[in-house]
């Protein structure tokens, strides 16, 4: 069993670290989603991460665990410094001031080449990602949505999702619980920023850009945000769907694109929501009808 373990590992290791990092991240998007905030700052949370980690480790000589957790909480006070004005946003907007600051913080580490190494990138980061650190970090967050979900603070943020001016007419810090939320999703971007850059040996500008943040909203959307499971459900569907299209090079990104589009018309749940699917019972006939039919 060991062996076969290690061969799959061998042959296909990068692709299972790449999903559970994707879940990471899903979960983290997923906090803000929680609270109907599509944010697509993903990329900039996850930059400040990666640099503050790499910079941690390689000039300064921290260790790699707590590297990580710096460039987290880099990232977390970053979110509490913008969300306090973004929050005051809604919809579209919300949306747009989120993409800005991805962008800023993207021309930043273009342009500061002491710290990120400018449009190059930053080459030969010591990998310290490891399988079952990214194992152990999908499980312990699975069970803090599952222990949210069922606390008061989870039940309240449910009360916002269905109807914010509601919830506010019945008590609930509508602003607090968002930026709350909003700083632990950039907590999570941050800590998953610093764990990608040192599995890949190489981080750049161009890997936390809109694209970049567009996937990580994708992730919890495809597989259910309703579902425990959906964002993991979700991250690995989205991960491993190119690697299965490699068969037609021209057409993987179309036939990437209609799957996904199908998923989200057809399935305005998400993946999860075909395990809730239920044929409609066929109506039972009348017991008079059935005599009826014998007698004749």
């Amino acid at each position: 069993m060991m062996a076969v373990l290690d061969n799959f590992m061998a042959s296909y290791g990068n692709l299972v670290n790449l999903c559970l990092l994707n879940t990471l991240l899903a979960y983290g998007v997923w906090l803000a989603l929680s609270a109907n905030m599509f944010t697509l700052g993903t990329g900039g949370f996850m930059a400040a991460g990666a640099y503050c980690s790499v910079f941690l480790t390689m000039q300064v000589g921290v260790p790699f665990a707590f590297a990580v957790l710096a460039g987290g909480v880099l990232a977390a006070a970053i979110a509490l410094v913008i969300g306090a004005p973004v929050l005051k946003l809604r919809g579209d907007y919300f949306m747009l001031a989120t993409f800005a600051f991805t962008e800023v913080v993207r021309v930043i580490a273009l342009n500061w080449d002491a710290v990120t190494g400018g449009a190059i990138g930053i080459y030969g980061i010591p990998r310290h990602t490891e399988t079952w650190q990214l194992v152990v970090l999908v499980l312990i967050a699975i069970y803090f949505v599952f222990a949210l979900r069922r606390s008061y603070f989870g039940r309240s943020i449910a009360a916002i999702r269905q109807d914010d001016v509601m919830s506010q007419a019945m008590g609930v810090n509508v602003f607090a619980q968002r930026l709350s939320l909003f700083i632990a999703s950039g907590f999570v971007s941050g800590g998953v920023g610093g764990l990608a850059a040192h599995m890949n040996f190489f981080i750049g500008p161009s890997d936390f850009g809109l694209i970049r943040s567009v996937d990580a909203l994708a992730y919890p959307i495809l597989g259910g945000v309703n579902a425990l499971l959906g964002p993991l459900v979700g991250a690995i569907f989205t991960t491993i769907l190119p690697e299965l299209l490699r068969f037609s090079s021209q057409w993987r990104e179309i036939l990437m694109g209609l799957l996904i589009l199908a998923v989200v018309l057809f399935l305005p749940g998400g993946a999860m929501s075909l395990l809730r699917f239920r044929p409609r019972p066929r109506a039972a006939k009348p017991a008079g009808t059935a005599v009826r039919q014998g007698a004749e």
